[in-house]
């Protein structure tokens, strides 16, 4: 009943029965041998021809060897699928075991971070006392790493909820230029730190879209943060968006090292980093391209030796 059941779910996700098609393909190889016996024996008789005697113990012969073989390849070819599906089933189930082990424990780091958060603050507001200066530095490097953890909880959370399709879409139609230009303000601090500009080239017209404006900030801000910590100090960001059909085009151009090919694919699994020495936990890229194929769009990545690296989305425009 088990493997039943994660069968089905894995019928699901291929969104068809393999068993089907790989019945209905032996039918149709069996048809023309058989339709070839069937003529043969229907052409010998009908003609009266008495070379039936003679090649009746061939013909059916050959029909007991191609049936046998037929039964043989089927058996065989069904074994190999049996066991493929039995190992994607249990591997896909493996992996909604693992993810929800992780949501769950993110979820129970959650309550005693926040409140080691509270007695932090406690601490630096003064309550249990005054604070001599190098208890102060202390406080506020404890109270720094605690927001890291929080936010790689909240990622974490974030990510497997998505992953999971759990996640509830709030839609509401929203202007992307809008949203790009508070990116911009928000992060024109963190790239001036290093000398880096910050370009936006969008068109004046309204890039209306019918999405989760929160969830699209996420991905958006993800993927404004990857492009400036990939940059190197003293180069530019570029977003450029602009309507395409019946989708808005969204491509975030950045000064950085070229990506290899086989990456290119790679840089959005979950904890996947390029570059090492670049702070992050990678979830960012991996949480960014969840959000945008759960809001039915495209997210991909382009690198060329000696020219920008280069992340583009494709996302529906509201329709009017």
């Amino acid at each position: 009943m088990k493997r039943n059941n994660e069968l089905e779910f894995l019928f699901k996700e291929l969104n068809e029965n393999p068993y089907r098609r790989l019945n209905f393909s032996f039918i149709l190889i069996s048809v023309i041998p058989i339709l070839s016996l069937v003529y043969i024996l229907f052409d010998i008789v009908s003609s009266g021809n008495k070379i039936l005697y003679n090649i009746g113990f061939i013909l059916l012969f050959a029909g007991v060897i191609l049936v046998l073989g037929y039964i043989v390849a089927y058996s065989v070819i069904r074994n190999i699928v049996n066991k493929t599906l039995d190992y994607a089933a249990k591997a896909k189930r493996a992996d909604e075991l693992k993810s929800a082990f992780a949501m769950s424990l993110a979820h129970d780091l959650k309550s005693p971070l926040m409140t080691i958060k509270a007695n932090i603050s406690n601490l630096k507001a003064g309550f249990l006392g005054k604070l001599t200066p190098e208890q102060d530095d202390a406080i506020n490097v404890c109270k720094e790493t605690s927001n890291r953890m929080n936010a790689m909880i909240m990622e974490l959370i974030d990510t497997f909820m998505i992953e999971a399709r759990v996640a509830e879409l709030k839609r509401t139609s929203f202007d992307l230029r809008e949203l790009f230009e508070g990116q911009e303000r928000e992060l024109a601090s963190v790239a001036d730190r290093r000398n880096i500009s910050i370009k936006l080239e969008i068109p004046l017209k309204p890039l209306l879209v019918r999405a989760d404006k929160e969830k699209i900030l996420r991905a958006v801000n993800n993927l404004f943060n990857n492009s400036i910590k990939h940059t190197f100090d003293g180069g530019k960001v570029v977003v450029k968006a602009y309507p395409t059909d019946d989708l808005v085009r969204v491509e975030f151009f950045n000064d950085g090292s070229h990506i290899p090919e086989a990456r290119l694919e790679k840089i959005f699994d979950k904890f996947e980093r390029l570059d090492q020495s670049v702070e992050g936990h990678g979830l960012g890229l991996s949480i960014a391209k969840d959000i945008i194929e759960l809001h039915q769009g495209k997210i991909w990545a382009a690198s060329k030796a000696g020219v920008p690296n280069c992340f583009t989305i494709l996302l529906p425009l509201a329709k009017e």
